[in-house]
């Protein structure tokens, strides 16, 4: 048995970070000490037991002054950056309030995993004027007048504000505030930041009243507050390119959003396509109306209204897309005046590497498709017109059962066109560009479903962030890793704790050792380890993570964070 030089491992866990002494046989650089010998000198080194080399540790880390280069730091911080990039047009309201309320089980998962998070919420709408224009003449269309819209900033705003007088008993100021169970009854619920922020037990939300409420609870409600962006933006949709924006660093002020070494969860929340339009081919969105002929099979843009003309220009169809009925066959026009969907997947790539990303959306399901099972059930793309008026300014994809897919329960929504999403196959093209371990595509029409679909995209990004894993395998006597485990002042983790964790039973322990994502996120660790009275820790062997080393994992009674200010701290005798 030998005992190599100091080491220390330390990652970041919510509120807490780990640290493994791997080799505690000396102390690099410290002089001896009458009361502290040097054990590297010390004659009697071989007949320590290892129980004693433990005892020995916690003197000498106790006593020494370590100069900077004692110690190997190789922290590895834990953290998540999620964007929501949520639909604010016309009938998305009721998916709003669907996906505000799964909210909490969601990031209840996402506290589980240990890390630190950011959440962000940008919507759809980046305006449609070309550059320097600050109209279109004779158009009385003003959700869609402006340069840039949101212009992918981020929304730190309760949707209390969003509220406007005349809309007192819409579906959204009921969701928000009106209601009998509102999702925002306090609209102090908002970040400090552009985006919540919460590591361990601290959130950068500071409501009025937070009662007795947990970080965890106070950045749930926090959610829900901003990600309600209602249904007032344009109706030109334009997720991708605002996501873009949001992210590629045009805004100083979202500085400090997305952290250099943090996964990245992209989520979004639509009903139609991705309609972000060149900017160059703006004067293609004007929406002064025109007369036009519908013996043409191919008319000019403005002959459809703004809400119908991005996917009636850009898709090619067997039959017209200027008159109603099903469309069987369709697939991307070439030479299109929207912005390729590669250019977007191109950005991400060069934002993380495989394996560091996961990429959501709740949408329409897709043409691809619909068509690839023989023009049957969801998907399709079928166009109507408005009270038997079929002229190409009034045309539309369908609703209810005419949509790519429709929910017909009459609790979801009190919009007559019913829940249901429009036809897409733009979103589906940019999912698909990334592999499938990394992306959940799921229907929006599904909403009794998001929060398990939430609760997929949580498992992928514990997954993405890997295992807790120490540095080398520690010595085990009798069962036991001989290992000193316990809480120090997060200033200072170094301290020796003040007293030491026991070993976590075999059963809670074997759950550890077998996780796929062995973190306290993990629902069969949370069973395993729910019957511990005390706090306690294990660090087995693991044929599925940590192969040669072992597992950290720490439980916490009821699965707590770890209280304000702590860190849990492990020091370990290693076996190598």
């Amino acid at each position: 048995m030998s005992f190599p030089s100091d080491a220390r491992l330390g990652w970041s866990w919510g509120l807490f970070s780990l640290t493994l002494f791997s080799g505690v046989a000396s102390c690099p650089n410290d002089p001896p000490t009458a009361d502290i010998p040097d054990l590297a000198l010390a004659p009697d080194l071989a007949t320590l037991s290892p129980a004693q080399c433990l005892a020995q540790l916690s003197q000498c880390v106790q006593n020494k002054n370590p100069a900077p280069h004692a110690f190997v730091d190789v922290t590895k911080n834990k953290e998540i950056d999620l964007l929501f990039v949520i639909d604010n047009s016309v009938s998305m309201s009721p998916k709003q309030r669907v996906l505000a309320q799964a909210i909490p089980q969601f990031l209840q998962k996402i506290d589980g995993t240990g890390a630190s998070y950011h959440i962000g919420v940008v919507t759809s709408d980046v305006g449609t004027l070309p550059p320097g224009q600050t109209g279109w003449p004779g158009s009385t269309e003003v959700r869609c007048a402006t340069q840039k819209g949101d212009d992918g900033r981020l929304q730190n705003k309760a949707c209390t504000s969003r509220v406007l007088p005349p809309d007192m008993a819409t579906e959204f100021a009921m969701a928000c505030r009106n209601g009998a169970t509102p999702l925002c009854p306090d609209a102090s619920f908002v970040p400090n930041d552009l985006w919540i922020s919460k590591s361990g037990s601290s959130v950068n939300v500071t409501p009025t009243n937070p009662g007795a409420l947990t970080a965890s609870q106070i950045a749930q409600r926090a959610f829900q507050c901003i990600g309600l962006v209602g249904d007032y933006g344009c109706g030109v949709e334009a997720p991708l390119e605002s996501m873009k924006r949001a992210l590629d660093g045009h805004l100083p002020e979202h500085q400090g959003f997305l952290r250099p070494n943090s996964v990245l969860s992209i989520n979004i929340i639509t009903d139609e396509d991705d309609a972000s339009v060149q900017l160059s081919q703006r004067q293609y969105l004007n929406p002064a109306a025109m007369s036009c002929s519908t013996a043409n099979p191919d008319p000019d843009y403005p002959c459809f209204n703004l809400d119908y003309r991005a996917i009636a220009k850009s898709t090619q169809c067997d039959q017209s897309m200027a008159t109603p009925g099903l469309k069987t066959n369709c697939r991307e026009r070439p030479g299109t005046f929207l912005e390729p969907v590669t250019t977007y997947a191109k950005f991400l790539q060069t934002l993380r590497p495989p394996g560091r990303m996961v990429i959501a959306g709740i949408i329409s399901p897709s043409l691809q498709d619909f068509q690839a099972r023989g023009n049957t059930g969801d998907g399709r793309l079928e166009v109507e017109g408005f009270s038997g008026d079929v002229s190409t300014q009034v045309l539309n994809r369908g609703s209810r059962t005419k949509a790519a897919c429709f929910n017909p329960d009459p609790t979801l929504t009190t919009d007559p066109r019913g829940f249901f999403g429009q036809a897409q196959h733009r979103l589906s093209s940019f999912f698909r560009s990334f592999d499938a371990s990394s992306r959940v595509e799921k229907s929006i029409c599904d909403p009794p479903n998001y929060a398990s679909i939430l609760d997929t995209v949580a498992s992928k990004v514990a997954t993405a962030l890997g295992a807790d894993c120490l540095s080398d395998k520690p010595l085990v006597e009798n069962g036991t890793p001989l290992c000193q485990v316990g809480f120090v002042d997060a200033s200072r983790p170094m301290d020796v704790p003040a007293s030491a964790l026991a070993q976590c039973g075999n059963r809670c322990c074997q759950a550890w050792a077998t996780s796929a994502t062995p973190n306290r996120g993990d629902a069969s660790i949370q069973a395993a380890c729910a019957a511990e009275t005390a706090d306690c820790f294990c660090a087995p062997s693991s044929a599925v993570q940590c192969i040669g080393t072992a597992v950290a994992g720490l439980w916490r009674v009821g699965n707590a964070d770890l209280p304000a200010g702590q860190t849990a701290s492990f020091r370990c005798i290693s076996s190598l």
